[in-house]
């Protein structure tokens, strides 16, 4: 894949220049529409920062002939990223990220209202009553939480930090139940394709999803890729992480540890890793704390069940230690769209 820079840099509102290489995690053969990949792309540049709030973005012409599509497909991404609030569109000027944070959420919940209210309002002319709109609506609701209970969704990473974040994902935004496979579990069983060969639909990351279609051919028409990555939260935390900072870090998987530091590096942020550790070593957390500032922690680890917590953690805190929660998380734009697919297959 040919990765090309926006050579027509984007104008900072407030002064500044950046280059941003939009060609990056754009694949035709992906089985993601390319306008999807168009959206998890510029919430990707958003996430970690290199567009802040005001950044202009190329026009629809020259964000299309830069990736390669039509204007068309640059149009309806830029369109979804308005109604969503991560952009701006000023008439006449130009395509600007969005200016505070949050705006994602609050555009996705105005849209619902309108969608509400457009209902209601075609439900009042067909002469329904309000007590019966909310009765049909309670039904269908109920009906779809009903479909969801036997909906059957497999998902599949290297490390079961990752998966239990995807799963309260998934359990937030479709209530959907996910049942967990570890990649180098199924690399070892004797017929991955006849285990997973019952699921409605099969989860996996970009960065697995060849390695998945390895194993399991026969069901690619199953297997959907979700772009992850570090939550924004988690990113602005670790962006205030300076070299000096004596840090450890604590994970239930060497793999998960291996993601951390790789997104350190990544990030170009230079702590001073000291030691990791896992879960399952049950570390004395009185020696593990003793000569570190903070630690680096998946979400949902219990430290209670480590020796000699209940003198370390206050003795931790009274000197300002911290924990730092590394969450990484499926990508709003591919979440999105699985809720989507989810939806498609409920309704066939």
């Amino acid at each position: 894949m040919d990765y090309i820079k926006h050579r027509n840099v984007i104008q900072n509102g407030r002064a500044g220049r950046h280059t941003v290489e939009w060609k990056i995690g754009i694949d035709r053969t992906r089985d993601v529409p390319v306008y999807r990949q168009i959206i998890e792309r510029v919430t990707r540049v958003v996430q970690s920062r290199e567009l802040k709030p005001g950044d202009r973005l190329p026009t629809e012409r020259e964000l299309a002939e830069e990736i390669g599509v039509a204007r068309g497909t640059i149009a309806k991404a830029y369109e979804e990223l308005e109604r969503d609030g991560i952009v701006d569109v000023i008439r006449g000027s130009g395509t600007y990220i969005a200016g505070t944070a949050g705006r994602s959420a609050a555009g996705r919940k105005e849209r619902a209202m309108e969608l509400i209210e457009s209902m209601i309002g075609g439900l009042l002319e067909l002469n329904f009553s309000l007590s019966e709109i909310r009765s049909y609506v309670l039904v269908k609701l109920l009906e779809k939480e009903e479909q969801l209970k036997e909906f059957n969704l497999a998902g599949i990473d290297c490390n079961p930090e990752a998966m239990a974040i995807y799963e309260n994902q998934l359990l937030y935004v479709s209530r959907s139940w996910m049942h967990k496979f570890l990649l180098p579990d199924l690399k070892k069983h004797p017929n991955p394709e006849s285990l997973l060969a019952g699921f409605d639909l099969i989860l996996t990351t970009s960065t697995h999803y060849r390695e998945v279609l390895g194993l399991i051919p026969g069901l690619k028409a199953k297997v959907f890729q979700a772009a992850v990555a570090p939550s924004p939260d988690t990113i602005a935390s670790l962006a205030t992480l300076g070299s000096t900072s004596r840090i450890a870090v604590l994970t239930i998987s060497p793999r998960f540890g291996e993601i951390i530091l790789r997104k350190l590096h990544e990030l170009q942020l230079t702590p001073n890793v000291v030691k990791h550790a896992l879960v399952s070593d049950k570390p004395d957390l009185l020696e593990f704390l003793a000569d570190v500032d903070g630690v680096i922690i998946p979400p949902g680890v219990s430290l209670e069940q480590l020796p000699n917590h209940r003198s370390a953690l206050p003795r931790f805190k009274e000197r300002s230690g911290w924990f730092l929660e590394f969450t990484h998380q499926i990508e709003r734009g591919s979440l999105i769209y699985l809720e989507e697919r989810i939806s498609e297959l409920l309704t066939r």
